[in-house]
């Protein structure tokens, strides 16, 4: 979720652009930042389907996608049964893995 401050000056600036005391300028870069922290929100989560057609597409199994990225096989099972989801750097290896495939951290 974009972080609620952040909503609120978005709300103040459009309120203060309505009102003839914001510019342009600043009601659009105000909205760019609310539009590029919604980009990274969603990119900030890899959901089940994602985390397993990276597994398939590589032919790989659970065990060894532990392996490569350092975690448990449990840890993958969970999931790719969508109970968590992974954070902190194992997401950021599975998005190289999802992007330009498993050469290019092996």
């Amino acid at each position: 979720m974009v972080d609620k401050r952040l909503l609120n000056i978005q709300s103040m600036i459009q309120r203060q652009h309505a009102a003839g005391t914001a510019s342009d300028v600043d009601l659009d870069a105000i909205n760019r930042l609310v539009a590029e922290s919604k980009k990274m929100e969603s990119r900030a989560s890899m959901d089940a389907s994602r985390v397993r057609a990276i597994r398939e597409r590589e032919k790989i199994s659970q065990s060894q996608l532990a392996g490569i990225i350092n975690m448990s096989a449990n840890s993958v099972q969970k999931w790719e049964r969508g109970v968590s989801a992974p954070t902190g750097a194992a997401l950021r290896i599975l998005e190289v893995i999802e992007r330009k495939g498993l050469s290019a951290i092996l």
